[in-house]
């Protein structure tokens, strides 16, 4: 004959849906955190390939950046090749000026039949 069920098959059945449920919210958790790390991996990828184009935009920066250093230089370098002959130009033209100062007096004299002063008698 079938037994009839008694009160302690009542709590099997109460621990089987409770594990079903424990089951479920478990199963439910983990699809949770598949999407929270699909998430988490579109986001790595995303910044990744933000910081690659970070990356090769401070490469561009930098070889422009070389490019202007280098044009700079040597427009530096043809000023101051630019002053140096314009400095010793006039230095030539200082030293003709000297030398022509320095021989005034005595053409002012030829000119103008003038005499040195004489020193005093004694």
């Amino acid at each position: 004959m079938a037994r009839k069920q008694n009160g302690g098959n009542g709590r099997l059945e109460d621990s089987l849906k409770a594990m079903q449920q424990a089951l479920t919210q478990m199963l439910q958790a983990q699809a949770n955190m598949e999407q929270n790390l699909t998430a988490q991996s579109q986001i790595q990828t995303a910044f990744l390939a933000r910081m690659a184009e970070t990356d090769k935009e401070i490469v561009q920066l930098r070889r422009e950046s070389d490019a202007e250093n280098a044009q700079i230089r040597r427009e530096t370098e043809e000023t101051n090749r630019r002053n140096a002959q314009l400095f010793a130009r006039f230095e030539e033209r200082f030293a003709r000026i000297e030398a022509i100062l320095a021989e005034l007096p005595e053409a002012v004299h030829r000119q103008f039949g003038f005499q040195p002063p004489r020193p005093p008698a004694e």
